[in-house]
């Protein structure tokens, strides 16, 4: 809007400014002419009296020299017997044969010729020529026509830098609505947007800030929402586990445990914020994975099991790796891989994570090694989003891991760990690396 608001103002100056400059430059042109015209006819009218006063040709000279035209050698005055004085340059028989009777001018191939006949009071007929250049009656034109352009770029400059700064005074407000509504989509519900001057962008500004509000109301609602399915499921689910446990069947019990894991993943699902497409924010692979290994290390250190956390040198040398994930996203997704390390292995089950450049750094490994029971076909656990079987499961926490790489253009599968059990590895595409160790 800016550069189209200062385009416009530009050209409308510019045709303002055509449209006088040209006109008077063209008048400037004809006052130099004028001015130069004028000036030798009065030198020539000024030898009529030297005429009809004197043939003395020492005299008439010294008249021809008195004026400018003579001066700079331009004035000649033929007298009645043929002779003339002052100038000595070619003479047009015709012209003077004509300016025996009336005044007139002619163009040469030089400038203008001004011709003018002299009666005195005994009859005779005396014929005073003056010779204008071209370099006379353009005399002053140039300079007068550069400050007319002079004058003419700045009134557009003044114009376009006036333009820019109305613009600038829109834009801004523009810029500003802009940004807030970028920051909403990134995930900062406290944005609010200032209304400005300009009652439009004041008006959207409006808008947007009650749309934020109306966001804010809706996302509160969603969470009350998802509180109140808790609360409701948390109910029964215990009390089927108090039935299974008074039943006494460890494998009932074992099934209440898996649907209540996966009710709380769900839960948790519905509760975590999506971030899609444009608005979709980044983190740090290697933060991420380093801060939720030392958090689940800490629970496997009171469950007794063995585990480590392998960072490849590339990784490290890189800096921070960064990945088309939410930190929350990454996150969970993480929490899904090491959960289901704990939940569906035994205790003291070992395992490691890992995480490492591929494709020439271009996608980010992520590995979790267990030395647990493992699966026969991971590929199909993630088809179907759960195992048959207690000794392994996907629940519904390796789905949504599953979702979360594809969404980031990446994948997750399912293999036999050396280790014995289950390597779950998410790979993720690298869209940026920041800086360096």
């Amino acid at each position: 809007m800016r550069r189209r608001l200062l385009g416009i103002t530009v050209a409308a100056t510019a045709l303002v400014v055509v449209a006088f400059v040209v006109p008077l430059a063209g008048l400037v042109r004809s006052v130099a002419r004028d001015r130069a015209v004028s000036v030798a006819e009065r030198d020539m009218a000024s030898m009529a009296p030297a005429l009809a006063s004197t043939d003395d040709t020492s005299v008439l000279f010294s008249a021809v020299a008195d004026t400018a035209t003579g001066q700079d050698g331009r004035l000649t005055v033929w007298l009645p017997d043929g002779s003339r004085v002052g100038d000595e340059s070619p003479a047009d028989t015709d012209a003077l044969a004509l300016a025996q009777r009336e005044a007139f001018s002619q163009h040469d191939g030089d400038g203008l010729v001004l011709y003018t006949p002299v009666v005195t009071e005994a009859g005779n007929t005396s014929v005073v020529r003056a010779r204008l250049p071209s370099s006379l009656l353009e005399r002053g034109v140039a300079r007068s026509w550069a400050a007319l352009a002079g004058v003419g770029l700045a009134l557009v400059a003044a114009a376009g830098l006036i333009a820019d700064r109305l613009g600038r005074s829109l834009t801004r407000e523009a810029t500003a609505l802009a940004g807030t509504a970028r920051t909403l989509a990134a995930g900062d519900p406290e944005a609010r947007v200032v209304p400005g001057r300009t009652p439009e962008l004041a008006d959207a500004a409006r808008a947007l800030n009650l749309l934020a509000d109306r966001i804010d109301e809706l996302r509160s609602a969603e969470r009350a929402r998802v509180a109140d399915l808790s609360h409701r499921l948390r109910t029964p689910l215990t009390a089927l586990r108090l039935d299974a446990e008074a039943a006494g069947d460890a494998d009932l019990v074992a099934d209440v445990d898996r649907m209540e894991a996966s009710v709380t993943e769900l839960i948790r699902a519905a509760q975590r914020p999506l971030h899609e497409g444009a608005v979709r924010s980044r983190a740090d692979v290697t933060a991420v994975v380093r801060e939720r290994a030392a958090f689940w290390g800490a629970l496997a250190d009171d469950d007794g099991r063995p585990w480590t956390l392998d960072v490849d040198a590339e990784v490290a040398a890189a800096g921070p790796v960064e990945v088309e994930v939410g930190v929350d996203e990454l996150g969970a997704a993480l929490d899904a891989l090491l959960d289901n390390v704990f939940n569906h292995t035994p205790e003291g089950t070992s395992y490691a994570v890992s995480l490492a450049l591929v494709d020439g750094g271009g996608m980010a490994q992520v590995r979790v090694d267990d030395a647990g029971p493992g699966i026969a076909d991971g590929a199909a656990v993630l088809a179907r989003g759960e195992t048959r079987g207690r000794a392994h499961s996907t629940g519904l926490g390796l789905d949504i891991a599953h979702q979360t790489a594809e969404s980031a253009g990446g994948d997750l599968t399912l293999t036999p760990s050396p280790r014995g059990g289950t390597c779950a590895t998410l790979t993720l595409p690298v869209v940026g690396v920041t800086g360096s160790a």
